[in-house]
């Protein structure tokens, strides 16, 4: 499929069943030193208005093809015809090719184009096809299409990290375009993960192969360290197979151990964080405000979306959200949220807590409450 998603991704693939090709290339054409291109024009284009009323001058179409090239049976093939007027077309352009097994009708577009999508045959095999396009009986336009051989289903999850870590964001991707392969209930069941996962196909991202069906989720945030295994099952419950992914949190060596954190910084909102002094032991009164501030390198894996600050001095527990301003050009991450001091408290002296990196990484400042509002 096309799993272009992330850059350098650690990817773990699953072959589901053994099988061996030939490359007889009985019906296709033999490539004698093939295009590479997938455009094709017969003629320089013509110039003027493409929607001015047919002459008698001949017509100069150009031909694009996308997916035609190192493709399996079964992928979608786009075919399109530009530079031709709908007077010209007259409803009869087709496209001819052994790769398809029938004659695929190209349709007006509102783009003033004729084109199509089409589905190679599963029962192609490896080598060159041509094709070629037609108006009214006549040739027009020619080009070829590469095919490959058939690819056993294979069942992949991907991660980002060396190492997949607990909360971090993952795919599952099943990629079934097989003869014979049918149904589009899939689904991932994985004591990993929250609840199962279904697999649907998206055409943003797998436009060319109808048989591709994937998810994104998460890893369950407070997973101990071990190997997990992630079950697929396909229509009415039957397992087709499963995969094992080892799971742990960062120690120490690792790059992102436990992210170099520092905080809470505890200041005056009103004042802000640049010109505030960063204190780790805050006055403020009764119903007064306090901003606190967190920095880390490397937060664990959907740690940005988890961190919060504690204390008994606050109305309710502190979510802070990560600092996308300019103010944070060249500072390592950082999150932040302003907290209420409740007004039913006696004046002291209390802790605010950040708890980070699985409970690895606890920091504590304080904020003391007078009997009268400060800030």
């Amino acid at each position: 499929m096309n799993w272009t998603r992330l850059v350098g991704l650690a990817a773990a693939g699953f072959a589901l069943c053994a099988c061996t090709h030939t490359a007889n290339a009985s019906g296709p054409t033999q490539n004698p030193g093939a295009s590479t291109h997938s455009t094709h024009q017969t003629a320089h284009k013509p110039a003027g208005n493409r929607d001015s009323a047919p002459t008698r001058t001949p017509f100069t179409p150009v031909l694009e093809l996308t997916g035609n090239l190192d493709v399996r049976p079964g992928q979608l093939v786009g075919i399109r015809l530009d530079f031709l007027t709908r007077a010209q077309g007259r409803d009869a352009v087709t496209a001819h090719s052994p790769a398809f097994g029938e004659p695929v009708p190209l349709r007006w577009q509102n783009d003033d184009s004729y084109s199509a999508v089409h589905p190679l045959a599963m029962t192609d095999k490896p080598g060159w096809y041509p094709l070629d396009v037609s108006v009214a009986g006549h040739t027009v336009a020619h080009d070829r299409i590469h095919v490959l051989p058939s690819k056993c289903p294979s069942f992949t999850v991907t991660f980002a990290s060396e190492v997949a870590r607990p909360g971090e964001l993952l795919w599952l991707n099943f990629d079934d375009l097989y003869p014979g392969e049918r149904g589009t209930d899939f689904t991932v069941r994985s004591t990993a993960l929250h609840q199962p996962v279904r697999l649907v196909h998206d055409e943003r991202y797998d436009l060319s192969n109808p048989r591709a069906f994937s998810a994104s989720t998460e890893l369950a945030p407070g997973l101990a360290n071990g190997k997990y295994t992630f079950t697929l099952y396909g229509p009415h419950g039957r397992r087709i197979t499963q995969k094992p992914l080892t799971i742990r949190a960062s120690r120490p060596g690792d790059a992102d151990y436990l992210g170099k954190a520092h905080g809470p910084d505890l200041y005056d909102p009103t004042v802000g964080y640049a010109d505030a002094p960063h204190r780790h032991d805050f006055t403020v009164g009764p119903g007064g405000r306090v901003a606190v501030m967190w920095h880390d390198a490397v937060p664990d894996p959907g740690e940005e979306t988890r961190l919060t600050a504690t204390s008994p001095a606050f109305t309710r527990v502190l979510h802070l959200n990560r600092d996308d301003g300019k103010s944070a050009d060249g500072d390592d991450p950082r999150y932040l949220n302003t907290a209420t001091i409740r007004t039913d408290l006696k004046p002291g002296r209390y802790p605010v807590t950040i708890v980070a990196h699985h409970h690895r990484v606890i920091k504590v400042d304080y904020v003391t409450v007078t009997t009268r509002q400060t800030h």
